[in-house]
């Protein structure tokens, strides 16, 4: 398991961390004017929601629904309270009633408080007739003639009480289309009043809406730029030991994947998550004032359903984490198959690279069965409940509506708040899902940032530079048990040129990392001019020191960025570079070892390392690399790691490394007279060239 593996296992058990919260939140710090504002247009659009259906509750109840009922206290035995509760209505609602006889009203009963109106009820003072009611004083000069025709032509239908007229609805079925248009223009006036107010509204919410989605997505996208550059560049800076422990592929997936699911997180959940909250009790408010009992049943099914989320919520945590690794482990085996791609068809390893592929996708395909089990079960669950809800309030509210207790504008409007209700409750699971997706993610940065990177500008530098190097006593192991260097001690002084040579593994390429500092020895010392490269910067150490190695990385958007430098031109003039191809797509890798080569001989640094750097092109080309080596032997102390033995025989030095102990050093004429390792090794290849020739 690899050290982000183990992280992600032990995260798995210790739930949340506040600290990766406030990291979070740091970042939006910067952008905090910008959130201020989309949680400011948020609120606004979620008012502007919950007016939404009151407005056709008003339309409904007022205008559209006949709202006049006929209250007839008469027949009726009264005690002195019933007989107080009829002079209450008629002095509290003297302009919403009617009098049409010895304690007969018709009222408006869209204006009567509702604890009024469940009164009338429990007492079968109000009818279940509903009444048109035309008022005379308040129509218009120009159409009250054609109203008093129809008053006049239906004066069957039509009862008059001073200047009001009304008729039962179930009677009205005897007017023609025109003759109810004409008698209820006031009323169509109004619906479209309140229609154009209703489009108006609904424009502001798309106005308010987009304002808010926009600064959200611009702060977001800000907010993932900082992240990206922040934890790019902190990766950059993490000790040569981590890349060893942890894949290129998953790496990758931290710094794209993983910090696109944290911008859906604030764009998506942070200030849409408070929107969602504010419309959930603002229409727990609003039903809660129409009708209570309802409500109540509401509340329980939002309740439930609030601790069957919970329950999700525990089970969504791991399988989110189980997604994402299994995510970043097929990231990574894609690229380094693809990068290996040429080395899989030498050997004819499609076959077995396809199985581990298939390994590695069962395990991304069941993390995401999980999750896909796990959404099967909860959402119709939810799609139940809100069903439910639904059903509850068509029985419950048609027979408040049958008993006069709920008017059908309310409950018209209680089915929209319904929706509005378990609508986000709904989206909120839906963010649940990218705000674990965010926090596995950001977990998995907020490691990534806090790994102690390498130590840099603790150390020193020297005023002057010859480049002498010495290993004293050196031992040194990868993982702290098996030995790579046992004992090594060696100097390679300036003007020199110090070749290692030996078996595959021996500890040549080892040496090389411990120069350049990209590990710490575990005893003995390393010294550069006298001094021990664990006092000095790494900076400073690999400013004066130029390397080659056999796998080669381009700089640059083109060739030309990667040779132009100082004298590189004069070295690819020398050595034939300067007609390599200008896409690097198609460099070969000798040409990619030549453009390497003349990028360090443009640094001219006081320390020059080849590790294999001349394995890759022909010996026309390697004579010439040699050349330029000669030349600018006398002025830097080069080091040379070379397989081929032929490119070492006029090195000052050459040490045999063998199993991480140096067992011979001499000229090549001197290991040749030893008759050793040297011997043994120069042998076998001659005889080997002799053979191949």
């Amino acid at each position: 398991m690899s050290e982000m593996d183990y992280e992600e296992e032990r995260r798995n058990k210790r739930g949340y961390d506040i600290r990766v919260i406030k990291w979070l939140f740091g970042f939006a710090r910067q952008y905090r004017e910008l959130m201020v504002i989309s949680l400011i247009f948020m609120l606004i659009t979620a008012a502007i929601e919950l007016i939404v259906p009151y407005i056709a509750k008003i339309a409904v109840d007022r205008y559209i629904f006949l709202p006049w009922g006929e209250a007839r206290f008469s027949d009726k035995d009264f005690s002195d309270k019933d007989d107080k509760l009829r002079r209450l209505i008629e002095k509290k609602y003297s302009s919403s009633i009617i009098p049409i006889g010895k304690d007969s009203y018709l009222i408006n009963l869209s204006r009567i408080d509702k604890d009024d109106r469940i009164n009338l009820e429990k007492f079968e003072i109000v009818s279940k007739e509903r009444y048109l009611v035309v008022d005379r004083a308040g129509i218009e000069s120009d159409r009250l003639s054609r109203v008093n025709e129809i008053l006049n032509k239906h004066n069957d239908i039509f009862k008059p009480v001073g200047q009001v007229y009304f008729a039962k609805y179930s009677s009205l079925k005897k007017l023609s289309r025109d003759e109810i248009r004409t008698l209820r223009i006031g009323d169509i006036g109004r619906v479209n009043r309140l229609a154009l107010l209703l489009l108006i509204v609904l424009f502001s919410d798309f106005l308010f809406s987009s304002a808010y989605t926009y600064f959200l997505n611009y702060s977001g996208q800000r907010i993932m730029h900082k992240i990206r550059l922040g934890v790019f560049s902190h990766l950059v800076t993490l000790p040569q030991s981590f890349f060893d422990r942890n894949p290129v592929g998953r790496l990758t997936t931290r710094v794209t994947n993983d910090v696109n699911a944290i911008n859906e997180m604030y764009t998506s959940v942070l200030v849409q998550f408070f929107k969602d909250l504010i419309v959930i009790f603002g229409v727990l408010i609003v039903m809660f004032n129409m009708n209570k009992t309802l409500t109540a049943f509401i509340f329980i099914l939002t309740v439930i359903l609030g601790i069957i989320g919970a329950l999700f919520k525990k089970r969504l945590q791991i399988i989110y984490r189980s997604v994402r690794r299994s995510i970043a482990r097929l990231n990574a085996f894609v690229q380094e198959s693809v990068r290996g791609i040429m080395i899989i068809k030498l050997y004819l390893r499609e076959k077995e690279n396809f199985e581990r592929f298939k390994e590695v996708n069962r395990e991304n395909y069941r993390a995401n069965m999980d999750q896909l089990f796990a959404f099967a079960t909860f959402r119709p669950i939810i799609e139940f409940i809100g069903t439910f809800a639904v059903a509850l309030i068509l029985w419950y509210g048609g027979l408040r509506i049958i008993k006069l207790d709920l008017t059908l504008g309310a409950l018209i409007a209680y089915l929209a708040y319904i929706r509005m209700l378990f609508g986000p409750i709904v989206e909120l699971t839906e963010r649940y899902n990218i705000f674990q997706s965010a926090i596995a993610a950001s977990e998995n940065l907020y490691d990534l940032i806090n790994l102690k990177p390498e130590e840099r500008e603790k150390g020193r530098g020297l005023e002057s530079v010859r480049g002498k190097i010495e290993f004293k006593n050196v031992w040194f192991s990868y993982n702290g048990g098996d030995w790579v260097l046992k004992n090594v001690s060696f100097s390679a002084d300036p003007g020199q040129i110090v070749a290692l040579v030996g078996l595959t593994g021996s500890g040549k390429t080892t040496i090389i990392n411990l120069i350049l500092r990209f590990y710490d020895i575990q005893r003995g010392q390393i010294l550069f001019d006298g001094v021990d490269i664990r006092e000095l910067d790494p900076y400073f150490l690999r400013t004066n020191v130029s390397t080659v190695f056999q796998d080669m990385f381009l700089f640059g958007k083109g060739i030309s960025d990667s040779t132009s430098h100082n004298n590189g031109d004069g070295f690819a003039k020398t050595v034939g570079a300067d007609g390599i191809k200008a896409d690097r797509r198609f460099v070969s890798s000798g040409e990619r070892q030549i453009i390497s080569l003349g990028r360090v001989f443009s640094k001219d640094a006081n320390v020059l390392i080849l590790d294999e750097a001349t394995s890759l092109i022909d010996a026309e080309m390697e004579l010439k690399v040699q050349e330029v080596l000669k030349k600018g032997s006398r002025k830097r102390t080069t080091i040379i790691v070379a397989h081929r033995l032929s490119n070492v025989r006029e090195a000052d030095k050459i040490i045999v490394i063998h199993k991480g102990e140096i067992f011979e050093t001499g000229t090549h004429h001197e290991l040749l007279m030893k008759g050793g390792i040297y011997y043994n090794l120069y042998r076998l290849q001659s005889e080997i060239y002799r053979l191949s020739s």
